[in-house]
Formats: structure tokens, C-alpha cells, sequence
């Protein structure tokens, strides 16, 4: 609270994330269970993720330019605002025959995603003391734990006691009321000078990631981390539904676990002193041998806690990593690099999926743990030597000149 106070408008622009989340999450609980409950196809509810990925590796790079040649506030306003409409679409879906609907409402809602995500995480920089970075990434962690405990959790008890259609008018309006927070923020003066909205092209961006070996070492984090993360992903749903059999509420139990964790990464990175670097490659290499433990796990109740753990390491990892980039990409093209960064990130997490499926039909959850917790200690182990071979401060000059130069 007392930073939330300090930096006023990060401030809005937090509370209309943990609103626009929430809601997100009240609608993906809402769609999966309403597709599934019209067809009772796993097919097409693997098609409708597919269509909910798809956006993210189209739209990111678009979304960084627009952020670094208007106003980004002005950008996050409309995107909530316009995607209001789409999301009580899921309404009208009262037959599998208009199940297009949740396609459409799906793809749409995505689109904004994709261009809500790169503008939010450039804006950041922006609106926020620099001193402060640390601190707000660790709040970033949170703002993902609270939509993921409180969407969740909270999302699947509504469409119990009520109807799924509920989720869809209540995620319709949240996305209103994030909208009004973030607007106060349109037309704000922001700190850096460079921001004049200045166009740079895809293509320079892609050189400038390729000519600076700190960012060519974060372009290859973006890419390998998403394909154990994807298939993490999967395994904590099997984990509830099939290895210990706690059906819907287990799902919603587990995801609760992994929001709790990343809340607690921003109190354990209070405690950590060193480089962040460094710190965020220890903390996948204990991520993985999280996942090693979890597979080792008698009962639900111990899936949960090594669950919790996991996510903890994650996010510590996650805010040593932003901070870096949000201190070192030059302000003129920080949207286009987080776009493009996204669009890396995103691409891969969406094949990792399906390979995912795939993997799972060969082991069981548990042992995929084990694949994937070794996977995660063989990418420290790269990371941390691909960071030692950069030169970091000739990185940094490099960016710095790049920022003056826009």
C-alpha cells in the first residue's frame, strides 16, 4: 500500500490489471465450461485454446509499435473498452450449432490481450521511479497470483451456484471498470523524454535484438522457458484431475496454490540480495528441482504445497528478469521489443501445448514432472552460461545510444 501511495499512477493502472484479470479468468472458466458442456468434445475444446493463442503471436509486435507511437494510456482505454461487447457474446451460445459465437467472443477478446499486454508492460517504465522497478515487478506477481486465486477459485463457485452465463456479464464489466481506471491515465506527462512516439519498424527492432548479445540471451530465454512452461501447465491440471482425483475443485485448488506462490515471490525477493540475473537462473534451477519433488508426491495436499513452491521460484525469476529489461531497453522502442519478445514468448508456449498432449500420452503426470523439472535445470545451466559469455555493460552502452538516438 505504501508504494501503491508513492506512485499514484501505477496505482490505476494496477487496479484496472487485478480487475481486467479477474474478469479474464471469470470468462475462461465460463467458455471451457460452456463448450463442454454443449459438445462434450476435448477436440474442440483444444481447437478453442489453439484460437485463443493464435492473437498473441499475430498481434504482440503490432501492439509494441502502436505503444511506442501513441498514447499508451489512451491504448489500454480502448482496448478494454472495445473488447466490452465481445465478451458477453458467450450469451447468445445456447446450442452446439452457435458455438462459433465462443470462437468469435474468444478470438476477439485474445486480440485485445495481445495488444493490452506489450502497451501495459512498456507503460511501466514510464509512470514509475526508477528506484522503484524492483518493487512494482514484485507487484506484477501479485496482480497474476490475485487473478489466479480470486478468478479461479472464485469463478468456479459462481457458475456452481448460479449459471455460467453469470461469468460472462461479470467479466463484461469488470472490463468497464478497468477501462475507467486506466483513464485517468490518458494524456499523463510520463518521465522520459524519448517517448515522442517515434515509429520503429519491426524489422530494425529484430536487428537490434540480434546485434546485442543481452538481448540475443533473453530473445533464447523467451524461447526455451515457454516450452516447459507449457507443459507445466498441463501437468498441474492432470495432477488434480487424474493422479489424485479431485475433479473441478482440485483444478481450481491448484491454480489457487500457484497464485499464492507468485504472491509470495514478491516478500521472498525482499529478502534476496545480489544480481538479478543471477538470481533469476538459480530460481529456475530451483523451480526444476521443485517439479522433481512434486513428482515425488504421496497426497494432493503435498502436490499443493511444492506447487505453491514452484510458483514462488517462477516469479522471483520473473521480477529479477523484468526489472532488467525494463532498465536497460531504451524507451522509444521498449513497446516494439516487449512486443516482439511477447510474440517469441507466446509462439512457443502455444507448440509446447501440444506437445504437451503428446508427451502425456507416453508418461504419466508424475513422471513428466520429472522430464520437465530436468528440463528447467539443463536451461539454467545454458542460461547461466550464455549471461557469463555477454558483455553487459557494452549491452548497456549499446541500448543506452539507441535511446538517445530515438
Amino acid at each position: 500500500m505504501k508504494l501503491l501511495n508513492e506512485e499514484r499512477n501505477y496505482r490505476y493502472l494496477f487496479l484496472s490489471a487485478l480487475t481486467n484479470g479477474i474478469g479474464a479468468r471469470f470468462s475462461q472458466v465460463g467458455v471451457y465450461a460452456l463448450i463442454y458442456l454443449l459438445t462434450e468434445s476435448g477436440l474442440i475444446l483444444g481447437s478453442l485454446m489453439a484460437v485463443r493463442i493464435l492473437p498473441t503471436i499475430i498481434f504482440a509486435p503490432i501492439s509494441g509499435m502502436l505503444a511506442d507511437r501513441y498514447d499508451k494510456a489512451r491504448i489500454l482505454y480502448y482496448t478494454d473498452l472495445l473488447r466490452t461487447p465481445f465478451a458477453i457474446l458467450p450469451l447468445f451460445a445456447m446450442t452446439s450449432d452457435s458455438i462459433w459465437l465462443l470462437y468469435i467472443s474468444s478470438f476477439v477478446l485474445a486480440v485485445g490481450e495481445a495488444i493490452y499486454q506489450p502497451a501495459r508492460y512498456s507503460f511501466i517504465p514510464d509512470i514509475v521511479k526508477r528506484k522503484n522497478l524492483l518493487a512494482v515487478n514484485g507487484l506484477e506477481q501479485n496482480v497474476i497470483g490475485l487473478t489466479l486465486v480470486i478468478g479461479s477459485l472464485l469463478g468456479g463457485v459462481i457458475s456452481f451456484l448460479t449459471s455460467v452465463y453469470v461469468l460472462f456479464v461479470i467479466h463484461a464489466i469488470c472490463l468497464g471498470v478497468a477501462a475507467l481506471f486506466v483513464k485517468r491515465l490518458i494524456g499523463i506527462q510520463v518521465k522520459q523524454s524519448d517517448t515522442d512516439r517515434g515509429h520503429v519498424a519491426f524489422r530494425e527492432t529484430g536487428m537490434l535484438i540480434l546485434q546485442v548479445p543481452l538481448l540475443r540471451v533473453f530473445l533464447m530465454v523467451m524461447l526455451l522457458m515457454p516450452i516447459a512452461n507449457g507443459v507445466d501447465n498441463v501437468i498441474f491440471n492432470l495432477i488434480a484431475l487424474d493422479v489424485f482425483e479431485q475433479g473441478d475443485l482440485g483444478v481450481g485448488l491448484i491454480y489457487a496454490s500457484l497464485g499464492a506462490g507468485l504472491m509470495l515471490s514478491s516478500v521472498v525477493m525482499k529478502r534476496l540480495k545480489g544480481s538479478f540475473i543471477l538470481l533469476g537462473v538459480l530460481m529456475i534451477m530451483f523451480e526444476g528441482g521443485g517439479h522433481l519433488v512434486l513428482s515425488q508426491s504421496q497426497s494432493f495436499w503435498q502436490a499443493l504445497i511444492f506447487a505453491t513452491i514452484i510458483a514462488m521460484t517462477a516469479g522471483v525469476s520473473n521480477i529479477c528478469f523484468d526489472t532488467v529489461l525494463m532498465k536497460v531497453l531504451p524507451a522509444g522502442k521498449r513497446g516494439t521489443l516487449f512486443g516482439t519478445l511477447s510474440m517469441v514468448q507466446n509462439g512457443s508456449m502455444g507448440l509446447s501445448m501440444v506437445g504437451a498432449g503428446f508427451l502425456l500420452e507416453w508418461f504419466s503426470p508424475l513422471h513428466a514432472s520429472v522430464i520437465v523439472g530436468s528440463t528447467y535445470i539443463g536451461f539454467a545451466l545454458l542460461f547461466f552460461i550464455a549471461f557469463k559469455m555477454v558483455n553487459f555493460r557494452w549491452s548497456v552502452r549499446r541500448l543506452r545510444k539507441e535511446s538517445v538516438a530515438g
